[in-house]
């Protein structure tokens, strides 16, 4: 299975399989992350805790004119599972999260919500647009290998 719904699939197989310490960020090709002076990619990016998954998608203030969710995309986003920013949080992204361990109907869920995000509101093309990094953040920041997401690794 390829294009959108082959990442689906493979995205949360992978979320099954992270590790306690594990952050993961999905992007979008070449693109610089963002910073306090220039705006960054379209992302989703993932955190294990070893009592849940917290999952962030990019939120407008890191995106430029087109590429932001707008108010009809903000609405996509909350229909298809994302708690919107709050206007005092400083990052202002998109979060969601998982108890863990959790079935592996939560994993697809929330492998939807990403695609929904990415894909039908932020309009990143296609799967092959996105590379990850990953490291363990309780190992010393050692970098992971997620082979099973079937994306590039970045960096």
């Amino acid at each position: 299975m390829t294009g959108w719904d082959g990442f689906q699939e493979r995205l949360a197989a992978q979320l099954a399989t992270l590790p306690a310490g594990a952050v993961v960020i999905v992007s979008e090709t070449g693109a610089a992350p963002p910073t306090k002076t220039a705006k960054g990619s379209r992302y989703a990016q993932f955190r294990q805790d070893p009592e849940s998954l917290y999952a962030e998608l990019s939120g407008d203030r890191h995106l430029e004119g087109a590429a932001r969710a707008g108010d009809e995309g903000g609405r996509l986003l909350v229909a298809a599972g994302w708690r919107a920013p709050d206007a005092d949080d400083r990052v202002g992204n998109w979060c969601a999260e998982l108890p863990w361990p959790s079935p592996s109907v939560a994993y697809r869920r929330l492998a939807s919500m990403v695609v929904t995000g990415l894909h039908v509101v932020f309009r990143v093309p296609a799967p092959s647009s996105l590379a990850y990094t990953a490291w363990d953040a309780e190992d010393g920041n050692r970098p992971l290998e997620l082979p099973l997401l079937g994306l590039a690794r970045e960096g």
